[in-house]
């Protein structure tokens, strides 16, 4: 069993979660041929505007990941 929250989840292959700290992660797949799925934690910054805008900023966020799934390094692999 999980210790997370499952929040949102869109059909442009993402969801949006919140671990067991409180913390917010999304999760979202990337690649082409070999697809897989990535995490990043949002900042309290990303977090705050979330809370603002909702699934219309995290969409945003989830297409920046896809165009650059390191995401300048913050990214690491989701959980099987």
């Amino acid at each position: 069993m999980s210790d997370e929250q499952v929040l949102y989840v869109s059909p442009l292959l993402y969801r949006l979660l919140r671990e067991a700290d409180g913390a917010l992660v999304i999760e979202v797949v990337v690649g082409g041929f070999a697809m897989s799925a990535v995490r990043v934690r949002l900042t309290a910054e990303e977090a705050q505007a979330y809370a603002r805008e909702g699934p219309a900023w995290a969409d945003r966020l989830a297409r920046d990941i896809m165009a650059r799934p390191s995401f300048d390094g913050r990214a690491y692999d989701a959980p099987v």
